[in-house]
């Protein structure tokens, strides 16, 4: 019968096991730790910047006004430019905190962006760019922007060529069954009142809400010199449409939002009528509308081309002292008091005529919500934000970009930031 060996390891031998896998897994965790350190380094980032990235799109694509409105982003603005400092590099600074930028929850990152005109000098990068006075026209973006252009002269209207009511005006020196004072180029520009009407529409297609800008003028003779059937009393055009996004989809296929509207009109100067310009905002959209009123050349000049040049400059005629015009905005109120629209106009808001801007203008002020109620001319202004505009007007067109990505709750001021991405920003 064989005899079997029970004998087991001695406890050297155990020792000297334990030691060579000692030495074998050690390193081996060793390289485990690190290479899960070097991931989850590479992973944060990763992440990093990809939230840079999105941000600097956003900054790309949006403009500073929409940008500074900390309900539609969230930015906190830490450094902005001293309007009333001359020497103001005009540097913007954004700062958001404890962005989660990734499924689990656990990694927060503190955003900066930052904007830098380099304006201050003739040295700095963009110094030119964004010290040219004139703002043309190639500026205002097609997408989220609409512009209706009204031409500024004509050989029977000398100061709208635009206006369909002066192709009549032969017609109408001489109508079937008119009796009475003949009307001459005069006569019948002092008695023709005009009105301007923008209205912002929308409507549902397909579960999306479209935006339509439509613009229409209407005429009607004040003071009737003899009898005149109605159809020559009033005129009113055809309603024109300078925005329509139901073709114009963002990248989630959504119609692209409407942001600013431009009405550029040729003022009538005569100083018997009022310019009236009516905003019918029903639908409450947060838009910014420019009332813009244009330079008409002076008719005694040769000059009939269109170009932006010293001649027409030096001919365009001067604004009447005794010019008037009337806005009257048709809008609602938001949460802080203040209508939905933003309003810009280079007509003179002053209570008097001044000689830099002469001509006076009326303001109204219509709420949906409450018809009526009535405002005083300093609260129209304040409530809708109506800024006056110079006829010409400088602004920072071109900034460098700078993004930083920081862990959440690092010193800002002597930790570096995990991400720095730079690029440029045209607004």
């Amino acid at each position: 019968m064989a005899r079997k060996d029970n004998k087991g390891f001695t406890l050297l031998e155990l020792l000297v096991a334990v030691v060579i896998l000692a030495v074998i897994i050690v390193p081996m965790l060793r390289s485990f730790v690190s290479s899960y350190r070097v991931n989850a380094r590479s992973r944060e980032n990763m992440r990093a910047t990809t939230l840079a990235q999105n941000e600097m799109e956003i900054f790309e694509k949006e403009k500073i006004e929409d940008l500074l409105d900390t309900t539609k982003f969230g930015y906190t603005v830490t450094k902005k430019p001293d309007e009333t400092n001359v020497n103001d590099p005009g540097l913007y600074e954004f700062t958001k905190l404890g962005i989660i930028n990734d499924e689990s929850g656990k990694d927060w990152y503190d955003v900066v962006v930052k904007l830098n005109p380099e304006r201050v000098t003739a040295s700095d990068l963009y110094y030119a760019q964004n010290t040219q006075d004139i703002l043309f026209m190639n500026t205002i973006s097609g997408i989220d922007s609409g512009s209706y252009i009204q031409r500024v002269r004509n050989d029977v209207n000398e100061n709208g060529e635009d206006e369909e009511v002066y192709k009549l005006y032969m017609t109408r020196q001489h109508p079937e069954g008119v009796t009475g004072n003949k009307w001459d180029t005069q006569r019948f520009a002092e008695e023709l009142t005009r009105k301007i009407t923008v209205k912002i529409e929308q409507e549902d297609q397909g579960g999306y809400k479209t935006t339509v800008a439509k613009v229409r003028y209407d005429y009607m003779i004040d003071h009737i010199w003899g009898i005149v059937p109605d159809e020559y009393e009033k005129y009113t055009t055809k309603d024109r449409v300078f925005f329509n996004n139901s073709q114009t989809l963002d990248e989630d296929g959504k119609p692209v939002e409407l942001k600013s509207l431009y009405l550029f009109y040729a003022p009538r100067y005569d100083t018997t009528n009022v310019d009236e310009i009516v905003i019918e905002n029903e639908n409450k959209l947060p838009v910014n509308i420019y009332i813009i009123r244009q330079n008409i050349l002076d008719p005694s000049s040769p000059t009939t081309g269109v170009e932006l040049d010293d001649e027409i400059v030096q001919n365009a005629r001067q604004v009447p002292v005794g010019y008037h015009a009337s806005i009257e905005i048709k809008e609602g109120f938001d949460a802080d008091g203040k209508t939905f629209g933003k309003y810009f106009t280079n007509l003179n808001l002053m209570d008097s005529s001044s000689l830099t801007n002469p001509g006076t203008t009326d303001l109204k002020l219509y709420d949906y919500d409450n018809p009526g109620r009535v405002f005083t001319k300093n609260e129209i202004i304040e409530y809708t934000s109506l800024k006056s505009l110079e006829t010409t007007e400088a602004k920072d067109r071109i900034y460098t970009m700078e993004a930083l990505v920081y862990t959440h709750g690092a010193d800002r001021d002597t930790e570096e930031p995990l991400v720095r991405l730079t690029g440029t920003k045209i607004e």
